[in-house]
């Protein structure tokens, strides 16, 4: 039984891609701009909601992918939004922000987003559909083939 509990405990996370669709719960929060986000102004929009932290070693080697990936489809309506769960240390987002050419808004996840969201571990990703819709979540680093192939089916 504890060897069962030992191997539960190290694999990797899992996926979970059929998730039932469901509207995404709205937000407003302020970026590293200070430009206020709400999700409700991106419908029309494929939006990628990544809850991830700088401190998450994952979340460092996805973060590249994520703004290829943002690279790639803006122009056909896709907005990547990185939610930080690094409460408070704006300073130290927005330094990994720079060194990683994060090039879509960033916003500082609170216990309202996180618990909305039921996110408990970084990094969680979520598809959201042009309606609104929570069509896809990931929890664990995402490859950008993996992101790529989510997104692509919804443009």
């Amino acid at each position: 039984m504890l060897v069962l509990l030992l191997i539960t405990a190290i694999q990797p996370a899992v996926a979970e891609s059929n998730v039932a669709v469901v509207p995404a719960p709205d937000f407003e929060l302020t970026d590293l701009d200070g430009k206020t986000i709400a999700l409700k102004d991106y419908k029309g929009k494929v939006v990628v909601l990544n809850f991830w932290g700088t401190w998450c070693t994952p979340c460092r080697k996805e973060t590249p992918d994520l703004v290829a990936l943002q690279n790639q489809y803006a122009d056909r309506g896709l907005l990547v939004i990185g939610a930080a769960m690094d409460r408070s240390i704006q300073a130290g987002v927005q330094t990994f922000a720079k060194q990683y050419g994060v090039n879509y808004p960033i916003v500082i996840a609170n216990n309202t987003l996180n618990h909305a969201y039921g996110v408990i571990v970084a990094p969680t990703t979520f598809i959201i559909d042009k309606n609104g819709k929570i069509v896809y979540r990931h929890i664990g680093a995402l490859t950008r083939q993996a992101l790529a192939q989510q997104v692509a089916r919804l443009m």
